[in-house]
């Protein structure tokens, strides 16, 4: 998980349960209508607004892109790894590439198909689509979180309406008039933290994580093109220098991560 993540959540979900304990019960924040309201109509909206799959793969990348990744990621230790191909297969041709471990799922992805006999405009197009892929599925995982951000706060004051309902119905009643209270405040505080502290933020993980990786990704099939078209590896390094200064347009307004 990257630290950053880590952090937030960690300090974020503290903040709130050391507020919550500093009074008279933790127990008090936990309330069983509230919990239904709250989760089960927001589950119930997203699952409305999009389908089982994309909803799964949804929270599938949300684990995918906090995890520790051990690939590299540094585009100029990227280029360093292409200028190692260009030398084996200006050397010893393409098939010199199969010994040499690339520690970058997508870089060897490309290098392997070079290396199984694909034309390189195959190999490119193939990569390319991959990368369009990834946006796609970002956007849609990116847009199942904030549908989740939207209904969380919103179900929360619906519960509160919910409470304030039943209050004002049994104000002859005293003794009711607490556990009602109680779905009313508990139910917007559930939708706040749901939206606040998980939802809104990983989408805006997704999305940046996205914008970064789709670049670094761009750069890597330009260099693919590169070692596919056998350049002298100072060519190689002019043609990807405006990559690693942040100026090549590629659809996403990012630079190396």
């Amino acid at each position: 998980m990257s630290f950053s993540t880590l952090i937030g959540l960690f300090s974020g979900l503290s903040v709130v349960l050391i507020a919550m304990s500093m009074g008279p019960s933790l127990g008090l924040f936990f309330n069983t209508p509230s919990i239904m309201i709250v989760f089960g109509g927001t589950i119930a909206a997203t699952m409305i607004r999009f389908s089982m799959k994309e909803s799964i793969s949804a929270f599938g990348m949300s684990f995918y892109v906090m995890k520790i990744n051990s690939e590299i990621k540094e585009l100029n230790a990227l280029v360093d790894v292409t200028e190692d191909l260009l030398h084996l297969v200006r050397g010893k041709g393409v098939l010199a590439m199969d010994s040499y471990e690339i520690n970058h799922s997508f870089f060897a992805n490309g290098v392997r198909m070079l290396v199984d006999g694909y034309s390189l405009p195959v190999v490119t197009q193939t990569l390319k689509e991959k990368n369009k892929l990834l946006i796609e599925k970002a956007e849609t995982s990116a847009g199942v979180f904030r549908a989740i951000g939207d209904a969380a706060p919103a179900f929360g004051m619906m519960g509160t309406l919910v409470g304030l309902i039943q209050m004002l119905s049994s104000l002859s009643d005293p003794s009711s008039i607490g556990p009602a209270m109680s779905v009313a405040i508990l139910t917007t505080l559930y939708g706040a933290m749901i939206a606040n502290l998980y939802a809104l933020p990983m989408a805006d993980k997704i999305e940046s994580w996205a914008q970064v990786e789709a670049y670094r990704q761009a750069f890597i099939i330009e260099a693919i093109q590169s070692i596919g078209e056998r350049h002298n590896p100072a060519v190689m390094r002019d043609l990807l220098a405006p990559y690693l200064q942040g100026t090549k347009k590629v659809g996403v307004d990012v630079k190396e991560g």
